[in-house]
């Protein structure tokens, strides 16, 4: 698909309809296993690239540079920033 006929299905689209925004922030309070302690942080959801259910995952990648190590997360809250 080239970037004009992305762009014209995008002219296409209902005017009338908000487009998604472009981020959203969480203040997310988890837990490490083998920490005591609960940690806080900022993390940012791109749409269509993450997703909430991708927050573990994002703060394991920050936390060892693994996302697969997202089992030794546990979110314990999420909220909108």
């Amino acid at each position: 698909m080239t970037t004009r006929s992305r762009r014209d299905r995008r002219d296409r689209q209902d005017p009338h309809r908000a487009p998604p925004p472009e981020r959203y922030g969480y203040l997310v309070t988890y837990a490490v296993r083998g920490e005591p302690g609960a940690r806080r942080a900022e993390v940012t959801v791109l749409p269509g690239y993450s997703q909430e259910e991708d927050i573990p995952r994002i703060l394991a990648a920050r936390l060892t540079g693994r996302p697969t190590d997202e089992a030794s997360i546990t979110v314990l809250d999420v909220r909108p920033i």
